[in-house]
């Protein structure tokens, strides 16, 4: 979902998120897009309606925002107890 805070077809999504994690995560098309399939079911993200563009384009809903800043906190977290235990 965090690659859709701006929004982008199903190439440039797989593109950003191997830039974006210095290339430690890469994903193939067929797991994009059944995550793309249960994303939307749930109402986090969403498909930009436009006929002017031939690719399908998605974005983050408010929904799916409050879902990432959820999970930073609860990541940071869980690294902090981790910092505490070593």
């Amino acid at each position: 979902m965090l690659s859709l805070i701006c929004p982008r077809h199903g190439y440039a999504i797989m593109k950003y998120i191997e830039k974006l994690t210095d290339g430690e995560v890469s994903i193939g098309p067929a797991t994009l897009y059944t995550l793309i399939k249960k994303l939307q079911d749930a109402d986090y993200i969403t498909l930009d309606q436009s006929e002017e563009e031939r690719r399908k384009t998605y974005s983050v809903t408010a929904k799916g925002r409050a879902i990432i800043s959820d999970e930073i906190a609860r990541r940071s977290r869980m690294a902090q107890h981790g910092i505490k235990a070593l």
